[in-house]
């Protein structure tokens, strides 16, 4: 009877291994959901703690541990049912987690650096509005020596009809009941889109040389450096270095000249400032700059300051105060079959939405985000940007090894 039954455990231990391949992934993809569900809501629990001006708190799920085990066996029925034998087969899921806190000083200092500028060139190129990525990662604009800074603060929102309010959108007008950060947006954004150009920069090291001087022995040691080179300047020569430049080009109003106007992106602030303007920047693979004479002022323009994740956190925290003060925080950002649509950029629902995505409970009541909708409701997309600049601020050694809260269920 035990070899006839042999036949019938094999052929349950050969399905059980089968099946236990949809078993895995079943509870892979439950992992993930799970991990959806922790991220999003911590994000939204410390937006509405930086609304109530409260300390963040992080934490992560350094790890999950799948564990499943499968066992097969015989019984045997007394009713003599299949020849008195039972095939069993046993299958157990033991999952556990690692909880960490995000506290290291590494973490804590990725916080309050200042977003890379090169990240605005890739979400923009993502295609993302320039509008949206001017708002959350903007801190101030400067104009220079006697001219004005303009804070991006929530609290200089006010209550508008709606031309008024499209008309600051726009840019039409920068003083008050306006917005003066909404309206330079407008102003930036009104003609198209903002473009990106990478070029050799050729930046001149001291006056011009003669043909003497250039063949000087101490001059000719100095191209054995990295980056420089010697080149023609009209009748002489010029020792230049050269460097790496990506420009931000704002495009001007049809017909006029430079169609762009180029600022350089730098990682010291202000990390977007104004350049002069030879050669070209803005589609030139290679600009020579001119000398310029100590003493001799900057070039003007607008200069941009970028955020910090931790500033991001707290700007959407006052967007959502606003909010509730009854005053929609909209930005105008372009349709894509053309026109303007002003959806709200940042809203927590205290009550559900038509379309609600995300639910999250703080201080005993429930909170909601509604579903994308690039015509009313940008708040889900604004979270998932937020999500990637707080990641980046994440590597695996900042995530600590012990003083985990491991759960095992």
């Amino acid at each position: 009877m035990t070899h006839r039954a042999l036949p019938t455990l094999l052929a349950v231990l050969l399905l059980g291994g089968c099946s236990l391949s949809g078993t895995i992934t079943d509870h892979s993809v439950a992992y993930n959901s799970t991990v959806e569900a922790a991220t999003d809501t911590l994000l939204v629990t410390n937006v509405l703690r930086a609304r109530d001006q409260a300390p963040l708190h992080f934490t992560t799920i350094g790890a999950i541990h799948g564990s499943f085990s499968l066992s097969a066996g015989l019984g045997y029925d007394l009713t003599a049912v299949n020849s008195g034998t039972q095939p069993a087969l046993l299958a157990a899921s033991n999952p556990s987690f690692d909880i960490g806190p995000l506290d290291r000083q590494e973490f804590a200092r990725g916080l309050l650096r200042p977003i890379d500028p090169v990240l605005l060139r890739l979400l923009s190129d993502r295609g993302l509005p320039d509008q949206l990525l001017l708002h959350l990662l903007i801190s101030k604009f400067d104009e220079g020596p006697g001219g004005r800074i303009i804070v991006n603060d929530p609290a200089a929102r006010q209550p508008l009809d709606p031309a008024a309010e499209a008309a600051c959108a726009a840019g039409d007008a920068a003083a008050l009941p306006c917005d003066p950060f909404q309206a330079i947006v407008g102003r930036l954004t009104r003609s198209g889109r903002l473009r990106f150009n990478g070029y050799t920069r050729l930046i001149p090291l001291g006056p011009a040389l003669s043909r003497a001087e250039a063949s000087a022995p101490e001059r000719l040691a100095m191209l054995k450096e990295a980056g420089v080179s010697l080149r023609r300047s009209g009748s002489g020569w010029q020792l230049y270095r050269a460097v790496n430049q990506l420009v931000i080009c704002v495009p001007g109003r049809p017909g006029s000249r430079p169609p762009f106007t180029a600022l350089a992106l730098d990682n010291e602030p202000p990390q977007i400032s104004p350049i002069t303007q030879e050669g070209d920047p803005c589609n030139a693979d290679e600009v020579a700059d001119q000398a310029i004479p100590a003493g001799h002022a900057a070039p003007s323009g607008l200069a941009w300051y970028l955020r910090s994740v931790e500033e991001v956190l707290h700007y959407l925290g006052a967007v959502q105060r606003r909010e509730e003060q009854g005053i929609a925080y909209r930005i105008a950002v372009p349709r894509a079959g053309g026109g303007t649509a002003t959806p709200r950029l940042f809203r927590l629902w205290p009550q559900p939405p038509a379309r609600p995505r995300i639910a999250t409970d703080y201080r005993g009541r429930r909170w909601f985000v509604a579903e994308q909708d690039d015509a009313e409701d940008q708040t889900l997309r604004v979270l998932a940007l937020t999500t990637q600049l707080l990641n980046l601020q994440k590597s695996a050694g900042e995530i600590p090894s012990s003083g985990t809260l491991r759960l095992v269920r």
